[in-house]
């Protein structure tokens, strides 16, 4: 199994297996002078499964900061695989303040191992003359 992680400002699954993202590769994020370090967006889970790993898998997906904390509390859930295997798209709604300017990892593990991860940085913006 393989999973592909992608963050973006917004993302709807649709009924025939694709889905629709607005802005995405969102890596830096600007934060205004005296605001706390704010996201809301979309991250979006490919998982791609064989015939082997039909049926049904268990997600939690993980929000670090650079020394390893949680800082957002986890996402846990379930997905299934179709008899014949296939894509599989989990679009997260992810919303929360961060505790400072800096690194952080989202990590999606599926059955208990961990398949890919998404870093963000907040930076401070800087003035404009």
């Amino acid at each position: 199994m393989k999973a592909k992680l992608l963050l973006a400002d917004a993302a709807v699954n649709h009924p025939d297996g694709t889905f629709s993202l607005l802005r995405g590769g969102i890596e830096r994020i600007n934060v205004a002078p005296n605001k706390p370090p704010f996201l809301k967006a979309a991250l979006i889970a490919r998982i791609e499964a064989t015939v082997g790993e039909k049926g049904k898998h268990s997600f939690r997906l993980v929000c670090i900061d650079e020394d390893g904390s949680s800082v957002l509390p986890d996402l846990e859930g379930n997905f299934e695989v179709p008899e014949k295997g296939g894509n599989t798209h989990l679009v997260l709604n992810i919303q929360g303040v961060f505790p400072r300017l800096g690194r952080y990892s989202f990590i999606i593990a599926v059955d208990g191992h961990e398949l890919d991860r998404w870093d963000i940085q907040f930076v401070r913006e800087e003035k404009r003359e």
